[in-house]
Parts: structure tokens; sequence; C-alpha cells
């Protein structure tokens, strides 16, 4: 498959989470990715809760987007201003948070969270 990149930015809100996940759909839909065979619908995913996270950790500031196809792999990486890097909590039976890492980590080959010189970036790679 050709190398395909997408990337935004989106406001630090819950209601830019649906809008980014769309966007990235979209674009992966465009670069000819089987919808139905459970990639599109892992990304979507990831993108999500990669998102969720940097919206209820990371405040209000900006929040850049990126999705990237090389050699037959979806990488997801989401990027914020916040430095404080993202850990694995265990979840009581009712709670409705803290899953989205361990659903990353089932969904994606590698992830890794990374710091940057204005934050940090979050990353999650899909097989095709």
């Amino acid at each position: 498959m050709e190398p395909q990149h997408l990337s935004f930015s989106v406001p630090g809100t819950a209601v830019a989470v649906a809008h980014a996940r769309h966007q990235v759909v979209a674009g992966i839909c465009g670069w000819g990715l089987p919808v139905g065979s459970g990639v599109v619908e892992a990304v979507a995913l990831v993108t999500s809760e990669l998102l969720t996270n940097a919206v209820q950790h990371a405040g209000d500031g900006p929040i850049s987007v990126a999705a990237r196809l090389k050699d037959d792999t979806v990488r997801v990486e989401v990027s914020d201003s916040c430095p404080t890097l993202p850990t694995p909590g265990l979840s009581d039976e009712g709670d409705e948070r803290g899953r989205g890492l361990f659903i990353v980590a089932a969904l994606a080959v590698r992830h890794a969270v990374e710091t940057t010189e204005s934050g940090k970036r979050c990353w999650a790679e899909i097989p095709v």
C-alpha cells in the first residue's frame, strides 16, 4: 500500500473527540482500507480512546491528531500540551473510566507515550 498521511488539530473538548474520530475514519477509508475488516473499527476506537485521554487530562489546549499508513500499519498519534504521562489504572467493575489504555494495548501491535517539547504524544499502531 502507498504511504498516506493526515493530520489536524482539535480543541480539547468532548465534542471534538467524535468529530476527530469521524475525520480519521473518513481519511483512512479514502486510502482504500477495507470497511468491515476490523481495521477501520480498531482505528476508530483507538483514536477515540487516545483523544478522550487527552481531553480528560490535558485541559482545554489544542490537541493534534495524525494518522499514517505505512508498510501495512496504521499509526494513530495524539499530541497535547500536558507533560504528565498517562498510566494505566485498575478499574472496578462499575467504573465508567480507566480502561482506555488497556483497550489501546489490546488493539495495537505497538503503542507508547513520548514526551515532546510542548507536552506528550501518545501513539498506537494497528496492522492492516
